[in-house]
């Protein structure tokens, strides 16, 4: 077997793998038994580390170095963009009416601070799982095939967004109807893999996409589960992936990563 039959075939390997784990986890998960959410979380990561050892991939371009004195402004840049969009949406959708502030900015400081200090630790902790897994193997894998930039994020979104249809189905994960909800999701995912896939190629290190991540994870759950704030339009001012103001500033940011060209190679 040649070396790009050996990487295809262990791509495919890899993304049966971590779906059918996910898909074994949202089953447990609909059972009632919470350990469906360990099985769905795991998979990236695990498929990862199995074929690095066991596949032959070997770990030379995981990019679990953390190359923070050459990429440090890309590690900035991942403590910061979520912060900037979502309080852009937020404030879009007061703006436009469709998103309430329940109480003073204080108060609402405060909830979002001890929400986030609570979210902080286990969503760095997901990020890294999944991270490991979508920017840590399945991305720098096509790019060993020389599948260009734009191509290979969107592949690896589609398989991302897949991977999370199973949990989305098994929990109240979202209010607005599937048949809205899904392509949305799809879109999000796909265009949120071109941030995370040009973050990866340009700091040089996987790591800045789990801090993006986590970040982004830690707020967004923290915000939805407060009462501090009140969409009444939650397909378009929505703080989560799938709202239409993030889905747009998401856009914009991939664009805008893209265009640079000046990103180096894995």
């Amino acid at each position: 077997m040649n070396q790009n039959s050996k990487i295809k075939r262990n791509i495919a390997i890899y993304i049966i793998g971590v779906l059918s784990l996910s898909a074994i986890g949202g089953v447990v998960t609909a059972s009632g038994n919470e350990i469906g959410g360990v099985i769905f979380i795991i998979g990236p990561i695990l498929m990862m580390v199995l074929l690095r050892f066991f596949g032959g991939d070997g770990w030379k371009d995981a990019g679990l170095g953390l190359n923070i004195k050459e990429s440090w402004p890309w590690y900035l840049f991942s403590l910061l963009v979520y912060p900037i969009i979502i309080t852009m949406v937020i404030v879009l959708g007061s703006v436009l009416g469709v998103t309430k502030l329940n109480g003073n900015l204080n108060s609402l400081l405060s909830a979002f601070g001890a929400g986030f200090a609570a979210q902080f630790l286990p969503r760095m902790i997901f990020a890294l799982f999944e991270e490991w897994g979508w920017r840590g193997y399945l991305e720098p894998r096509l790019v060993a095939l020389g599948v260009p930039d734009v191509r290979r994020h969107l592949f690896v979104g589609t398989v991302w967004a897949l991977w999370h249809f199973p949990l989305v189905l098994s929990t109240p994960y979202t209010e607005i109807p599937y048949v809205l909800f899904f392509p949305l999701f799809m879109v999000a995912i796909m265009l949120t893999a071109i941030v995370y896939g040009q973050l990866r190629k340009a700091s040089g290190t996987v790591w800045t996409a789990v801090v993006m991540h986590g970040i982004g994870n830690a707020l967004g759950w923290a915000i939805l589960q407060s009462n501090s704030l009140t969409f009444n339009n939650k397909l378009l001012a929505n703080p989560a992936p799938e709202g239409i103001f993030s889905i747009a500033i998401i856009g914009f940011l991939g664009w805008w990563l893209l265009s640079r060209r000046k990103t180096k190679v894995y």
